[in-house]
This record gives C-alpha cells, structure tokens and sequence, in this order.
C-alpha cells in the first residue's frame, strides 16, 4: 500500500521526469547570464580598484610633500606596499634605505648590496 505523501509527489516527480531536458537547459541560462553579471561587476570593480589606487598614490604624495620636514613621498608610497603602518618611524626607516641604495648606486655597487635598515614589524 502507498503511503499518502507518495501518492501527492508522484506527478510532481514524473512532470520533473517529462521536462528534465526543459529545466536543465533553463537552469544552465539563468546560471549562465549570472556568471556574465557578475563578471561584468568584476571588471568594473576591477578598473574602479585601480582607479582608487592612484588617487590614494597621488593623495600620499601631495600628504608627504605638504608635511614639515621633508618627507620622501616614494617612501611612504614604500611603506603602504609593504603593508606596514605608516609610522614617522617607518617612513624615517624606508627614507635611510633610499638614500643608502642612492649612495651605494653612485658609487657603483649595486642596489642589493646596499645597507638595509630594520624596519618595525606591522602591528
């Protein structure tokens, strides 16, 4: 004997049964036209990320010319790569390491072998 829950699912399981081929083919079109969405998004934030970034450069490099002191944009642009915190500290140290490889490099060594400064870890 059937039970009653089987008895009301089978004609919704043989209508899945008959239009198998109807629902993949539209899953597989709403799947697909989602994938081109988002990686249309994709690109868009994308480009929009790269945007950002040289608006940060430029906005850090007007920041360290407008400071007292003289602060070398290209180092605190150093700094931001590198993922440390953007400490006088950090900055001073990136500066002595410019300065060390422009040295080294004016009088013929290369820049790997140049004088490295300790730099603070992040955090």
């Amino acid at each position: 004997m059937r039970s009653l829950s089987s008895a009301n699912l089978d004609p919704l399981v043989q209508a899945f049964r008959d239009n198998a081929p109807v629902i993949l083919a539209s899953l597989a079109l709403v799947l697909g036209a989602l994938c081109a969405f988002l990686l249309r998004r994709l690109a868009l934030a994308h480009a929009q990320l790269h945007r950002a970034q040289a608006a940060a450069e430029e906005a850090v490099r007007a920041a360290a010319l407008a400071a007292p002191g003289g602060i070398d944009p290209e180092a605190v642009l150093e700094v931001l790569r590198r993922g440390l915190p953007p400490t006088l500290d950090n900055v001073y140290a990136a500066m002595q390491r410019h300065e060390a490889r422009d040295r080294a490099e004016q009088n013929g060594v290369p820049s790997e072998e140049a004088v490295q400064v300790a730099v603070s870890p992040p955090g």
